[in-house]
């Protein structure tokens, strides 16, 4: 707990001295992923800053985009969907998104988010 708390504050040094705001993450390309059975698709617009990382999630149909929610990533800049380390699929009407990222070795550790699709 120690070590970690020595990593934040050296962090927040690093933001101070480098003038870096919260919102000037790096977004990488969009990963989009059709709906089967519908016109709709997902839009995952993924980002990293720093040592984090994290994706806002959209529903977008006829061209219009909706924000469903957004995630957390991993550690050390990690991108579990631009690496292709996630799964979505729809139950009744919500969309259930599952990540994962470098946990120990061997084992990754998977989150799970669950989203409510517009009408």
């Amino acid at each position: 707990m120690k070590r970690k708390g020595i990593l934040l504050l050296l962090l927040a040094a690093l933001v101070i001295l480098t003038g870096c705001r919260r919102d000037e993450r790096e977004f990488l390309a969009d990963v989009v992923v059709p709906l089967e059975g519908t016109s709709a698709e997902i839009v995952i617009k993924e980002w990293r800053w720093l040592l984090g990382s994290g994706a806002e999630v959209y529903y977008q149909k006829d061209g219009k985009l909706t924000l469903l929610g957004k995630t957390t990533g991993g550690d050390d800049g990690y991108c579990p969907f631009e690496a292709g380390k996630f799964t979505l699929h729809v139950e009744e009407s919500e969309l259930v998104v599952q990540w994962g990222f470098r946990g120990s070795d061997p084992e990754d550790i998977w989150r799970v988010n669950r989203f409510a699709l517009p009408d």
